[in-house]
């Protein structure tokens, strides 16, 4: 964050900080550049090795982005289990990636303790939340959006504002009718709490902060999916880029 607090997720998902120094967090910002991917915006593929097919399944990815001194710069790649790797063409650029958000999930490991005000893990409090909707189909037999007692005047189907670039959502939801409202953590607890009363299978997706369920609309098998992530002082809004 702009104010040194460097925020990651515990091995139970649940957000903690710790804060840098001035100098520290420039040291953190040289290492993130040095690595020369943040030149341009950037997708790193895979490619399969001739003749090979991969695995067909699901495969996780990182997402970092940086100010490059003009714009802030995005760099996406796919995170490969090492028993995989072989499969696929080396990607010299994938493993710089790979390297850099090694080192910056541990930074601990390498910068010196006097690039640290805190350097003890402390609870991140989540001050706010952006909360997004999204109209598509859903599958089994969630409850309907009439059975929760909805704690705010605007219904839900209609809460928050029509959100026109849902690429900044980093979720695959979709397509659809996007919605997002930026919410106090309050509301949001308060928004888990009617759900789960509805009997909503309330699920996390990255951290143990967030949450996202899914909801019958009663129209030919379309629901609602919902999901709450925390924001960050620079990333303060339904439009700001993760």
């Amino acid at each position: 964050m702009t104010d040194g607090r460097f925020v990651t997720a515990a091995d139970n998902g649940q957000l903690t900080e710790r804060v840098l120094t001035a100098a520290g967090a420039q040291r953190v910002r040289t290492e993130v550049l040095a690595s020369g991917l943040f030149d341009k915006d950037q997708f790193i593929p895979l490619e399969p090795q001739p003749g090979v097919t991969p695995p067909a399944h699901g495969i996780s990815g990182f997402t970092l982005r940086a100010w490059s001194g003009t714009r802030i710069a995005s760099v996406s790649w796919p995170v490969l289990p090492e028993s995989e790797k072989s499969y696929y063409k080396p990607s010299p650029a994938r493993e710089r990636a790979d390297q850099l958000a090694t080192r910056l999930l541990s930074p601990e490991t390498w910068l010196p303790t006097d690039a640290w005000t805190t350097l003890t893990p402390r609870p991140h409090a989540v001050s706010a939340y952006r909360f997004v909707t999204v109209t598509q189909p859903v599958g089994g037999t969630p409850p309907n959006v009439t059975a929760v007692d909805w704690p705010f005047t605007t219904s839900l189907l209609d809460f928050g504002d029509p959100l026109q670039n849902p690429t900044t959502i980093p979720v695959p939801l979709g397509p659809g009718d996007f919605r997002c409202a930026t919410i106090a953590a309050d509301d949001a607890r308060a928004i888990r709490t009617v759900l789960e009363r509805a009997g909503a299978m309330v699920t996390t997706m990255f951290t143990a902060a967030d949450f996202t369920t899914a909801l019958a609309t009663g129209n030919s098998g379309t629901g609602l999916v919902l999901f709450a992530e925390p924001l960050f002082p620079d990333r303060p809004s339904c439009t700001s880029a993760y």
